[in-house]
């Protein structure tokens, strides 16, 4: 098994804008007797998946969307370059679509220049039987792209988006996936992720 989850935890990396992910004692095993964390993050936190809502005032919340989206065969494509392009999307894919880049080394801090879903990579996904695609970073869209085209042509297809993988230890190849989120009900939520 190996984990593909970002660990939610102080410090961790936030697009632009964002919210902080904070977290503080509220009891203590010395004050209280017993041991509670409160936590505070927005529903992209670390990994997460976005909902159609997210994107799309008519779009699915994320309590609408089928959690057999989040389970099956996944194909682990590496890709080199700064964006990921038609030529990299398999002719015949896995119901799931995994992304391993550069990105996975980029979690010190937000970095501008992260690899990221064309917008004629996401037409060829949207045109497969593909049920999810995950990248290893907090967007699937280029940085500062005034229209997220990429989500929307994924989302418009009911192609499930999870964000903020790490690829690092995983070699290209099928595996099966697993990749649950929390039981919200609006625009995402944060996920736990998995290879086997």
């Amino acid at each position: 098994m190996i984990d593909i989850s970002l660990p939610l935890k102080r410090g961790l990396i936030t697009y632009p804008g964002d919210a902080q992910y904070e977290e503080y004692e509220y009891y203590t095993h010395k004050e209280d007797h017993v041991h509670i964390m409160r936590v505070m993050m927005e529903t992209h936190s670390g990994t997460h998946f976005d909902a159609p809502f997210h994107m799309l005032p008519d779009g699915r919340k994320a309590n609408e969307v089928d959690l057999r989206k989040f389970l099956g065969k996944a194909t682990v494509i590496e890709v080199k370059g700064d964006s990921i392009e038609p030529s990299d999307i398999p002719d015949n894919p896995t119901e799931i679509i995994l992304f391993k880049t550069k990105n996975s080394g980029l979690y010190d801090a937000f970095h501008e220049d992260f690899t990221y879903i064309s917008e004629d990579a996401a037409k060829k996904i949207a045109s497969k039987s593909v049920n999810l695609v995950g990248i290893d970073y907090l967007s699937i869209e280029k940085f500062g792209i005034p229209d997220p085209v990429s989500h929307k042509t994924l989302m418009r297809k009911d192609i499930v988006i999870v964000e903020g993988l790490i690829m690092s230890n995983v070699q290209p190849g099928i595996y099966d996936f697993v990749c649950l989120p929390l039981n919200m009900s609006e625009d995402g939520a944060p996920c736990r992720a998995i290879l086997l």
